[in-house]
């Protein structure tokens, strides 16, 4: 197992592949990985969408920052957050302070192929998806940039994009790989 001296927290817009490539960061690196909507999911006892539906954003951004700042008591792990949770200023100093961020920046005709795979992103449930992540990209990216690495996350395969971070965390960030 490889050792950490701080969790890697992936950050970027639905559909640019935060937890395929953790998943696979992490399987290539022999560390855990966490999801933090799945967490926040198992907090609450019922999913997103339905916190979303029953609750409002506002307590949904509560759990997910107690559960975002439980999960980053663990060094050792690769943890993907929802595409929201960085672009709440508590979430990302807590984040920065505790963390290595790497954005996965994916232009939008990747994301619009990929989030139209699946009908469980509240955001997108109602209107174009073209649109609203055009939107979002406008709004987020340039918090997105404040991340500590940004690695385009393109239409090609996911194993590329772990092969890219893995390289180049060897040969800029090797102090954070030998925990």
């Amino acid at each position: 197992m490889a050792s950490l001296s701080k969790p890697i927290v992936l950050v970027g817009l639905m559909g640019a592949g935060k937890s395929t490539v953790g998943m696979r960061l992490a399987s290539s690196l022999n560390l855990p990985f966490v999801d933090s909507d799945s967490e926040i999911e198992e907090a609450a006892g019922c999913s997103i969408s339905d916190l979303f539906a029953i609750y409002d954003e506002q307590v949904f951004r509560d759990l997910e920052k107690r559960v975002i700042k439980r999960l980053l008591s663990n060094r050792n792990q690769i943890l993907a957050t929802g595409g929201g949770a960085y672009l709440q200023k508590p979430i990302r100093e807590m984040i920065s302070q505790k963390a290595f961020t790497i954005w996965l920046r994916a232009d939008l005709d990747v994301l619009v192929e990929r989030v139209g795979r699946r009908d469980t992103r509240p955001l997108l449930a109602k209107g174009n998806k073209r649109k609203i992540l055009s939107k979002l990209i406008k709004e987020r990216y340039p918090i997105y940039e404040q991340a500590d690495m940004i690695v385009d996350s393109d239409s090609g395969a996911h194993e590329n994009v772990v092969k890219v971070i893995i390289e180049r965390l060897k040969t800029e960030q090797a102090e954070l790989l030998n925990g």
